[in-house]
């Protein structure tokens, strides 16, 4: 129970360090608006990777918790707010499609919590803590528990999913403020990108606003595919 409530204490206290970040509205993307699609690259630059899409490059390097090999045909990075009911929709569209093709498609997920939502900074700073102490698998593992139980999010319970994923007291006060710095960086990303609503992806050089259907998705995968 000690345990617990540094925890809850901690994210409460790494929420408000990020009050000041610029603010994107859940709602300003909505279910869905046209997608745009003219040529791009992904070329590797230091120890980063470049990203290029209409809105400008979109950084990638091993802070940034990802799904599928480097070598994939097709990258789709997802801009999300884990309180956004549209992004849990788009969640699930973009892990239905790595599963079906999971080493044809690369998904590199990026922290845009909203103050519109009470507690979407604390839970993407909860999310990169599990990420940077337990590791991919852990992170997504939370990442889809944040969206199945997405009303249930406050900092009790994101100290307990934590705690379940083998995070404790300890590793989170060590790796808040890497978490923090990471989130910021994302929000930072953002807004350089004019990003203002979420969830916002990019299926290699396709710039998708809003939340899409399946079948939507699958054919702009395709498309990035050569299928």
């Amino acid at each position: 129970m000690r345990a617990a409530k540094v925890n809850r204490r901690l994210f409460g206290k790494a929420a408000l360090a990020l009050l000041g970040a610029p603010v994107v509205g859940c709602g300003a993307h909505g279910p869905a608006k046209p997608p745009t699609s003219p040529a791009a690259g992904f070329p590797a630059k230091d120890d980063r990777e470049s990203l290029s899409t209409p809105e400008g490059d979109v950084w990638i390097d091993a802070l940034d918790p990802q799904l599928g090999p480097k070598s994939a045909r097709c990258v789709i990075v997802v801009f999300s707010d884990f309180q956004c009911p549209f992004c849990r929709d788009a969640a699930l569209v973009v892990r239905r499609l790595h599963k079906e093709r999971p080493e044809a498609i690369r998904v590199v997920f990026k922290h845009l919590p909203t103050q519109l939502h009470r507690s979407a900074q604390a839970a993407a700073i909860a999310a990169q803590i599990v990420f940077l102490e337990a590791g991919s698998q852990a992170f997504w593992r939370f990442h889809d528990r944040l969206f199945a139980e997405q009303e249930q999010i406050d900092d009790e319970h994101l100290a307990d999913w934590a705690a379940a994923e083998g995070v404790s007291a300890d590793a989170i006060v060590a790796r808040a403020p890497s978490a923090e710095r990471r989130v910021r960086d994302d929000v930072e990303l953002a807004s350089r990108l004019g990003i203002h609503g979420t969830p916002h992806l990019y299926v290699n050089d396709r710039v998708v606003e809003g939340a899409y259907p399946y079948e939507a998705m699958k054919e702009w995968v395709d498309a990035a595919l050569g299928a």
